[in-house]
């Protein structure tokens, strides 16, 4: 008989998947058959090492069905191209979207994975004709492809940069389309926006980025929160580095009350 092995101290996961969609989300699957909210985000909204993430939180506190809709590394690609995941949007009565970076995305310049969008899957010639002295063959992930561009020249980089950023912005906007109900937007970072992008995460999503979204929104809620403490954390030992990057508990608990208020008076 074979029996499952869990790290001692690891969050045991249930993994589901809604309608035919491939994307797994975090379990345990909500009802659907109802009234419920979207949840869509990144890796904050899975929330891996986080007992209840906020969409659970969320659900105690205003008694409606949220469905956790949280991809890890996920980017804007993942929930445009599913249409199970774009039913769920359109059927849902509210939708809270958490702001994710601009890398993780395809774009002019190189093409990402459909469902795991931290994976770089090629360049394109334009890229390439860019960066000539650049061997893409090395590069198996966005993060380490952005840091090399960056590394090599950042002048040239700031084409690409331009790139994401506005390819991010249209993205956004037909996500944000796919509800048929009113739209949240949930900035969970460690600083507020900024005019101009200096790093960090959401990786190059700028104030201005954000405004240009406003009109199609009913709010953008914003939650300051440093990752760093693993205090009500459930990870396995060797996971602890990871879990450190991880936005912990009380980020998770302030997210959900930032958002109570929106999203009554959206449901009203």
């Amino acid at each position: 008989m074979k029996t499952e092995i869990r790290p001692r101290g690891a969050l045991r996961l249930t993994p589901c998947n809604y309608g035919t969609s491939r994307v797994s989300f975090r379990g345990p699957m909500r009802p659907i058959n109802g009234r419920y909210i979207a949840v869509l985000g990144g890796s904050e909204t899975f929330g891996k090492y986080i007992a209840q993430p906020f969409p659970d939180l969320i659900e105690t506190a205003i008694g409606e069905v949220c469905v956790n809709l949280g991809c890890q590394s996920g980017g804007p690609d993942v929930f445009l191209q599913d249409a199970a995941i774009q039913s769920l949007c359109h059927d849902a009565a509210a939708t809270v979207i958490q702001i994710v970076g601009a890398v993780n995305q395809s774009n002019t310049f190189y093409k990402v994975h459909p469902r795991r969008n931290d994976r770089f899957i090629a360049p394109s010639e334009k890229l390439k004709a860019l960066y000539p002295e650049i061997d893409f063959s090395e590069i198996a992930f966005t993060g380490h492809l952005i840091a090399r561009l960056r590394a090599v020249d950042e002048d040239r980089f700031a084409l690409v940069r331009d790139q994401l950023e506005q390819t991010w912005v249209r993205r956004m906007k037909a996500l944000i389309g796919q509800a048929n109900g009113p739209v949240v937007l949930l900035w969970l970072a460690p600083s507020a926006p900024r005019k101009v992008a200096q790093g960090g995460e959401p990786a190059f999503v700028t104030r201005g980025m954000l405004n240009q979204l406003r009109p199609y929104v009913a709010d953008i809620v914003e939650v300051i929160a440093e990752p760093g403490c693993t205090d009500g954390m459930l990870f396995a030992p060797l996971e602890e580095l990871t879990a450190r990057e991880a936005m912990g508990p009380d980020a998770h608990i302030a997210a959900a009350k930032a958002l109570r208020t929106p999203l009554r008076r959206g449901l009203d």
